[in-house]
């Protein structure tokens, strides 16, 4: 695999200006970022966000003692600056509504498109932490409960001793050249017209290189070659990190693999850049952009500008 020279791009879920505070999680410390009076925590019920005004709400901490939290309670995210961060997860929804009068709650997925920067990143941070520790309650180990450690970021099985942490889950996410045309893919539940670049997991014992060359020979019957690493994403949907790359395809045809698509083509490079333009989808000739919160949209932008 190809390196390349990092592109700074203003993606989205990246850039909270976060220290983890990873020598300061012990119960002392937490308490005390906990009591501060600067210190802030976001607000969740079932996934999604409390905002206001299309902003993320953040009270104080001590603002939510009492209140039915799920597992793990207050989850420490980390320090922004000197503002100890957290965010809480709700069991009851009338709970999360009444901390602030008028605010709402409304998915991240929604909020993508409205937000960008520290609160975006914020909120992934929030989500992937707090799905981890709804799908990892019990000990895969052991089977037994496990509890939260280290403000969250890590359970500990109380029966067995056995330690475990946040899970992320690695995809690669490639754009496949050919000269001016790149090959894009539609999933089977997507609306008619979107497409995006093709994607998929790495697996066990595989390199970046490897699972690139393999996803696109398994889902169009394509053979890829010079997979080169562009840059990388944290998804939270759920835990995901996309390494955004480009490939060169050695030949063109499409077979596809139904289960995974529902579709694929190729579009020239004056097509993708007519529906950066502002192009209306036209069945055959254009089709519906990745939106900007996604890596698709930043490898097709940075494909533009080479």
């Amino acid at each position: 695999m190809t390196a390349t020279t990092p592109i700074a791009l203003p993606m989205a879920f990246t850039g909270a200006p976060l220290d983890l505070a990873e020598n300061q999680r012990d119960t002392a410390s937490l308490t005390v970022f906990s009591k501060a009076e600067n210190a802030r925590a976001l607000i969740m019920f079932q996934g999604r966000f409390l905002v206001k005004n299309g902003d993320l709400v953040m009270v104080h901490p001590m603002q939510v003692k009492g209140a039915h939290l799920y597992d793990p309670g207050p989850l420490f995210l980390g320090l922004d600056g000197n503002i100890p961060i957290f965010a809480c997860s709700f069991a009851k929804e009338d709970e999360a509504l009444k901390l602030v009068k008028g605010a709402a709650l409304d998915h991240l997925r929604n909020l993508s498109f409205l937000m960008d920067g520290r609160p975006l990143a914020l909120a992934g941070r929030a989500k992937s932490l707090l799905d981890w520790h709804r799908s990892h309650r019990f000990c895969s180990n052991c089977g037994k409960e496990s509890k939260p450690q280290a403000g969250g970021v890590t359970r500990q099985c109380p029966t067995c001793e056995t330690d475990h942490f946040p899970r992320v889950n690695p995809v690669v996410i490639m754009l496949v050249l050919d000269g001016d045309n790149c090959l894009l893919g539609r999933g089977p539940e997507w609306p008619d017209g979107a497409f995006s670049a093709l994607a998929g997991y790495v697996s066990p014992g595989e390199s970046l290189s490897e699972a690139c060359i393999r996803e696109v020979k398994e889902e169009v019957n394509i053979d890829a070659e010079n997979p080169v690493f562009k840059f990388s994403q944290p998804w939270p949907y759920q835990g995901q990190l996309m390494m955004g790359m480009f490939c060169t395809a050695k030949n063109t045809k499409i077979t596809l693999d139904t289960k995974e698509l529902a579709d694929a083509k190729w579009f020239s490079k004056d097509t993708v850049r007519a529906v950066f333009a502002g192009a209306k989808y036209e069945e055959g000739k254009t089709f519906i952009c990745p939106p900007p919160f996604t890596i698709a949209h930043q490898l097709l932008k940075v494909w533009l500008a080479e």
